[in-house]
């Protein structure tokens, strides 16, 4: 086969960009029998994947990626004669001359459209209906989001699989203390803390996560300060007051955006790891925590229970009294905290990047198996 992947989402930074370069580095690396060519929006990728022909097909704002999405990503598969075309966020031409694979991740912006911006939300409305109706196959990170496609868009079951994402298996090596202590160093990090790694953004519900911590604050006086890794989204200037308004402005380090190579450095210095997200489709961070051995604290809403499993505390995201009584627990319960961390690595060990590819692949047989029969 030659198979197509839109890898525009490396553009960006989060969820997105982690499961595109997770997946094709994986996917390169155990298929030996396809061609791969990879469509970028930006020529500053160019070489990223030297085992595929690369194209740049610019197109980033939502206007251009319409464009994008539905003219030149379809006459570009047509010049390289590709048989399967892989979009790995949400969006598929309306007309593809090849069958189509679409990783739908969840229907955030379409039930929870308020968690959006106007332009992202006009967007998705247009393009995850096209998106689920219309491509030869949907894939999803999580049963939970699953279920909702199917029960959304009336996609049956024999044409939508929920798979996994993974992990960067480095965060299972236990880092290199000098190393540590030199990523410490750069981000003013204190020796001990409490973690949230993700964007700032409403839904990610940070605003419970400062309320638990200034309960605790008032109540221990050792409690470790809390550390909050990840770019400013929006709609953020709320939280920034709220922590003024509770005096936790010395207490509370943000260090913007993280590259990869420093994040196994930032979990090893935490206690634990509080992600309260409202809404998730997956929920990559946990899973990095858990495998990095730190014991977590996590919504119990959507994808998020399927990720930790018993590896953690699940409670509701607006339950505060919850969130401080768990991170309660693991803060005085050193046995108990040390068990969650165990059981966490154990649990990490069944996601992977390669298993994903290779269910992935599975699927791209699949559909070119049943596109040549109906031929």
């Amino acid at each position: 086969m030659r198979i197509a992947i839109d890898a525009s989402t490396i553009s960006t930074q989060g969820g997105p960009r982690t499961y595109v370069l997770g997946l094709l580095d994986a996917l390169l690396s155990i298929d030996q029998d396809n061609e791969y060519v990879v469509f970028y929006n930006d020529p500053c990728h160019l070489g990223r994947f030297p085992r595929a022909k690369e194209i740049v097909l610019p197109g980033k704002k939502p206007l251009a990626r319409l464009w994008r999405e539905h003219l030149l990503l379809p006459r570009e598969c047509r010049r390289e004669r590709v048989d399967l075309l892989h979009c790995p966020k949400s969006a598929i031409p309306y007309h593809s001359p090849c069958p189509t694979v679409v990783t739908l991740h969840d229907l955030i912006p379409l039930r929870h459209p308020e968690t959006e911006k106007l332009a992202a939300r006009l967007y998705w409305r247009l393009q995850i209906p096209i998106a689920a109706r219309r491509s030869s196959f949907v894939i999803t990170d999580s049963e939970h989001a699953r279920q909702e496609i199917m029960a959304d868009f009336q996609v049956a079951p024999e044409r939508i699989r929920a798979i996994m994402l993974g992990f960067d298996p480095r965060m299972l090596d236990r880092p290199d203390p000098a190393a540590t202590a030199a990523v410490r160093g750069k981000y003013g990090l204190p020796e001990r803390y409490l973690l949230y790694v993700g964007t700032i953004q409403p839904r990610k519900n940070i605003d419970t996560l400062i309320e638990a911590f200034a309960r605790l604050r008032e109540a221990r006086s050792d409690l470790p300060g809390l550390v909050i890794v990840g770019r400013k989204g929006w709609l953020y200037d709320r939280l920034f007051a709220r922590i003024s308004e509770l005096g936790l402005a010395d207490e509370i380090i943000f260090t913007g955006f993280v590259p990869d190579e420093d994040l196994p450095h930032i979990y090893a210095g935490a206690v634990l790891f509080a992600y309260l997200s409202f809404f998730e489709g997956f929920g990559l961070p946990p899973l990095e925590a858990m495998a990095c051995g730190l014991p977590v604290v996590t919504s119990d809403t959507t994808s998020l229970p399927e990720v930790v499993g018993d590896a953690g505390i699940a409670v509701p995201p607006a339950d505060v009294d919850g969130v401080v009584a768990a991170m309660a627990r693991i803060l005085d319960d050193e046995t108990f905290a040390r068990t969650l961390g165990e059981r966490g690595r154990e649990r990490a060990k069944l996601f992977s990047w390669e298993a994903a590819a290779r269910q992935t692949l599975e699927i791209y047989r699949q559909v070119t198996e049943n596109t040549t029969r109906e031929q």
